[in-house]
């Protein structure tokens, strides 16, 4: 059993490795409005649809799932080098249609890592989209390999949606 289970995690590891040089710093111009662009690659059927809505003031969604020590989950997605940490949280903020950033980070911030997709009208039908990838930060970072390989995924996945629309030339 624990064979099969660190096989799996070392086959995502290296799954994740190999495609991390894909998911470098990007910028995109795709022929689409913005707010369409937006809704495609994190609209209802994105991966953050499963977690709660904390707040929603005016533009602003704030997705957040805080796990606690106590939490049935808490194997899951806590490092396993960080005995001593007492919470995990994945927050997803998106200003629509202008920006989204997904956080992941334990003990509220002792360690971190995230993406950052940025949306630019550049017209109506023409829209610039920057993707920054925030590098993993803080002491021991080695326990989120795992969860910023989920983290990563995440991004492929929203930026191959991307591919649905035609590329735009970027105006000068």
């Amino acid at each position: 059993m624990l064979r099969t289970m660190g096989l799996t995690i070392a086959m995502l590891l290296v799954a994740g490795c190999g495609k991390a040089v894909e998911l470098a710093n990007q910028t995109r111009t795709v022929a689409a409005p913005r707010e369409q662009v937006f809704a495609r690659m994190f609209g209802d059927d994105s991966a953050f649809a499963g977690l709660p809505l904390v707040t929603n003031g005016g533009s602003t969604r704030l997705y957040e799932l805080v796990v606690e020590k106590k939490d049935p989950l808490w194997a899951q997605i806590a490092p396993k080098e960080r005995p001593e940490a007492y919470k995990v949280k994945f927050a997803v903020a998106m200003e629509i249609p202008r920006e989204a950033h997904m956080i992941y980070s334990v003990d509220d911030g002792a360690l971190s890592t995230g993406l950052k997709f940025t949306f630019d009208e550049l017209a109506p039908d023409r829209t610039r989209v920057a993707f920054t990838l925030d590098e993993l930060t803080g002491h021991d970072t080695a326990g989120l390999a795992v969860n910023a390989s989920k983290l990563r995924e995440i991004a492929r996945d929203a930026l191959k949606k991307l591919d649905d629309f035609d590329e735009a030339k970027d105006a000068a």
